[in-house]
């Protein structure tokens, strides 16, 4: 029995399909779940996720968020997910060259905690991007 995922984002549903295993890193380490895995809730680390289906595999740039594990079902709550054919690389570079210029000069510690949680994004949308 195959396991049902979903990964929605406040702009819709990312992925809706069936699996043999979903990789993920949540706050407290990489996990990954299989199908009829006893329920369970984590918040999930700005990472990679990927999803083994028929011998492919899916990868998604994952912001964040929570992965609610049911007996039949996966779903997962996050801010964004992009896959690596959504990615545009110069502009991800672009952009973590300028999160760390602003980092550099940031003065508070909100202003600093908000550019360092940029940072971390671009930084893994250039790695997920280049490994295409």
């Amino acid at each position: 029995m195959p396991l049902k995922i979903d990964i929605v984002t406040p702009y819709g549903i990312v992925w809706d399909g069936e699996a043999d295993l979903i990789l993920f890193r949540s706050v407290e380490g990489d996990i990954g779940f299989l199908p009829e895995r006893a329920p369970a809730i984590m918040k999930l680390a700005v990472n990679v996720m990927e999803i083994k289906s028929q011998g492919k595999t899916y990868s998604f740039a994952v912001h964040g968020g929570y992965i609610l594990q049911e007996r039949d079902r996966t779903t997962v709550v996050t801010d964004a997910a992009e896959r690596p054919e959504d990615i545009n690389l110069e502009r991800a570079k672009q952009r973590l060259k300028r999160t760390e210029e602003l980092l550099a000069v940031s003065n508070s510690r909100k202003e600093r905690a908000r550019n360092e949680a940029k940072l971390q994004r671009h930084m893994l949308r250039i790695r997920l991007g280049s490994g295409r």
